[in-house]
């Protein structure tokens, strides 16, 4: 297993781990929200274990920061006011801007994290 593997394994066990701890204190936490932090911690967990199902769940989850990073992006225009009156301003720039770039953020984190598990399938992997 290289390096990266293990690299992208505890990324999303990092991101499944707040996403879990910040509902656990108390922030309203969507059910999806709470099962996909479950599917990432239990793919970290798996992938550094060496099992093929954490390599499974894992770049599924990265296929789908990419997807939803686009759909978020698209959306971006459309957010209803409440949202664009939440979000934080970054940067100096706009609710729009931040939204935006954080879709973008999420498309180019699911893309790397994508590319660097297909390029390491579990049949590489020796003992």
């Amino acid at each position: 297993m290289k390096a990266t593997t293990r690299l992208i394994a505890l990324f999303w066990l990092l991101v499944g781990a707040s996403i879990w701890w910040t509902a656990l204190q108390g922030a309203p936490t969507p059910l999806s929200l709470r099962f996909f932090a479950t599917i990432q911690v239990l793919g970290g967990i798996f992938l550094l274990m060496r099992l093929a199902i954490g390599w499974v769940f894992l770049i599924t989850m990265s296929v789908f920061a990419m997807v939803t990073g686009l759909f978020a992006l698209i959306t971006v225009p459309l957010m209803p006011p409440e949202v664009v009156q939440n979000a934080p301003r970054l940067l100096g720039l706009s609710p729009h801007g931040v939204l935006a770039l954080t879709a973008v953020l999420g498309v180019v984190l699911g893309r790397l994290c994508w590319l660097g598990l297909r390029n390491d399938p579990p049949g590489n992997w020796s003992q």
